[in-house]
């Protein structure tokens, strides 16, 4: 199997292609492992830089870009309730009244030394220590505070988070005693179990909602979500929070992990704004902010830099409740389908059998990645096998499972299943990684391996001319195993949530299911495309049934999210011409790109049956 790896910039409309690389390797595009490049390596101490170092795959919650995500029915009320007059605050800085204003950090190496953490109140949700917590570690509001008293450890080399809350050095810091405490894993999306809290309230990690100097005035762009905090808070919690601190049961007041963002129209070019305050409000137009405690309305967190310009950033205060707007979010993590540059978007991608080459066009960057990474007779099975967010080129070999990891560029050969079987990887587990899984038509029985600790299940479900349409039904974030029966047109769906048995009638014999999530409620959605008539029929989960025409018979039906309001887009690939149409959900415009060939197999019809 070729090992080659190439670079192009593609036009896909135009079809001209431009060589500017060629390199060793067996992956396509650059792997998280070159996070460990000299320009991307943080540096260490005290309100190190990062360099560019983005904590979270591509996919994380904090990382998702919300700019094109539908708004909440219930935004104004919400607003309202945080203040839609009162402006934002930046709680971060130099010094008030010789205290430290915002959130220290400090970043240190896989050598720190580990020191015991004494919980004194929520020890049976903490991560338990002993923590890389250096003895000079900078501590929220400085070491006199009678405040939160936040102190965040970054290790670089094992890309860790550690942090604490209400934190006492002991003994010149060779152990501290700390409220509670969490540990995050910067290469996982795993989050903190239901209820838990952590350093924050909400149960989320501090340190990737801060703003920081390194990323605001060096890089000139934040890549990521934002903290903030509301004086009234209801008592619950949205995905990606865990845990609640209210005082309301109130609808209209924000629950812990609401997501606000700045609304399109709002005119950042404002003279008031130095070009440093615009990174920051870009920010909160495409990735939004997120409801982490409780504290003062509109208060945005960040970091604590004696280099700030307190002036410069009070112009925030201008920016008023009543320019935000709150986002429908997903309830569970997002997994990449077709997305191979961690983008949050479905690419233009295919699998060429009669070379056993893929190719995918960049949706933001407009790169063309080629691999050769497979043989004619394979059957496609792109997933998130190694939990970093983007989409890992796969196939399934007549019971042999051959991965190429994009995080690293390793290559992975696994063995489960047989000859015959029909490769169904979905997220079973809900750890954000891909599991094999396999059903058999010969017995109508379902096998996965869970990646999350390696287990194995068995399930009979289904007969042998079923198409198994495996989805996330029932917004648990776990794939549910489910079928469609082509001779009666009904479904069969096994909830994970619940164990709860669904078989709704919905299609006819000779449709093609197309199940995705078409109105962004987190459910997926029965669907099938009908190629007599190229007509798709959805039961919307939340608007009903929809009925569109977009395709002929002889296309592949291709949904997707292209255009990242994270709705599934009608989309189809048409062989004879290689040519991809796509209506946009965003804002109802069509799309007509080439790129592929006849005989070519696209790469998100592998999610269908």
């Amino acid at each position: 199997m070729s090992k080659l790896m190439i670079r192009r910039v593609f036009s896909s409309l135009a079809g001209s292609v431009i060589l500017i690389a060629l390199l060793a390797g067996n992956t396509f595009f650059t792997p998280r492992a070159a996070m460990q490049s000299a320009a991307l390596v943080p540096d260490l101490g005290i309100g190190a830089s990062l360099h560019g170092a983005r904590p979270f795959p591509a996919n994380n919650a904090w990382n998702l870009d919300v700019s094109r995500f539908p708004v909440h029915s219930n935004s104004a009320n919400l607003i309202a309730s945080i203040g839609a007059n009162t402006g934002l605050h930046p709680d971060f800085g130099t010094f008030w009244q010789g205290a430290p204003i915002g959130i220290p950090y400090v970043v240190v190496g896989g050598t720190q030394a580990m020191v015991p953490i004494n919980f004194t109140d929520y020890g049976d949700q903490s991560d338990p220590g002993p923590y890389p917590v250096p003895a000079n570690a900078p501590i929220e509001g400085g070491s006199a505070s009678t405040g939160d008293r936040h102190v965040l450890t970054i290790d670089r080399d094992n890309w860790k988070l550690y942090e604490l809350y209400y934190s006492f050095p002991q003994n010149g810091g060779a152990s501290w005693d700390a409220s509670s405490g969490a540990v995050w894993n910067f290469n996982s999306n795993k989050l903190r179990p239901a209820t838990w809290t952590s350093a924050d309230a909400a149960g989320l990690p501090i340190f990737p909602g801060l703003v920081r100097r390194d990323e605001v005035v060096e890089l000139q762009a934040i890549r990521h979500a934002l903290r903030f905090t509301v004086q009234t808070s209801r008592r619950a919690y949205v995905y990606p929070a865990t845990h609640q601190a209210g005082s309301t049961t109130s609808t209209n007041a924000p629950p812990m992990g609401l997501r606000v963002r700045l609304k399109s129209d709002f005119n950042i070019e404002n003279p008031a704004f130095s070009p440093n305050v615009r990174v920051i409000l870009t920010a909160l137009k495409k990735y939004g902010m997120i409801v982490a405690d409780n504290g003062s309305n509109w208060y945005i967190s960040g970091t604590h830099d004696p280099l700030w310009n307190d002036d410069e950033y009070s112009a925030l205060s201008q920016v008023k409740g009543s320019n935000f707007e709150v986002v429908q979010t997903p309830n569970h993590l997002l997994m990449p389908q077709s997305d191979f540059d961690g983008d949050g978007r479905t690419d233009l991608s295919v699998f060429r059998p009669s070379t056993g080459t893929w190719y995918a066009s960049g949706s933001t960057d407009g790169v063309f990645r080629a691999q050769a990474f497979g043989i004619s007779t394979d059957k496609p099975a792109p997933g998130d096998y190694d939990g970093d967010g983007l989409s890992d080129n796969a196939v399934f070999r007549d019971g042999v499972w051959h991965i190429s990891n994009s995080s690293n560029g390793s290559y992975r050969a696994e063995q489960f299943g047989v000859a015959g079987d029909v490769p169904v990887a979905a997220d079973f587990d809900a750890d954000g990684r891909t599991d094999l899984a396999v059903f058999r038509p010969s017995n109508g029985t379902w096998y996965v391996r869970n990646s999350a600790d390696n287990s194995f299940r068995a399930n009979q479900f289904g007969l042998s001319t079923d198409k198994p349409a495996v989805a996330d039904y029932d917004g648990d974030g776990k794939a549910d195993i489910a079928v469609f029966r082509p001779s009666t047109g009904q479904w069969w769906i096994w909830q994970s949530s619940n164990g709860a048995y669904r078989s709704p009638q919905f299609g006819l014999s000779g449709d093609i299911p197309v199940v995705a999530d078409y109105d962004a409620d987190g459910l997926a959605d029965v669907a099938v495309f009908r190629p007599s008539t190229g007509v798709w029929y959805i039961m919307q989960s939340t608007d009903g049934l929809r009925i569109a025409q977009w395709g002929l018979s002889t296309d592949r039906p291709t949904p997707g999210d292209y255009d990242g309001d994270n709705r599934a887009d009608l989309a189809v690939f048409r062989p004879a011409t290689g040519v991809w149409y796509i209506m946009q959900s965003w804002n109802n415009t069509f799309r007509a790109n080439q790129f592929g060939l006849n005989g070519d197999s696209p790469a998100p019809a592998a999610y269908l049956p």
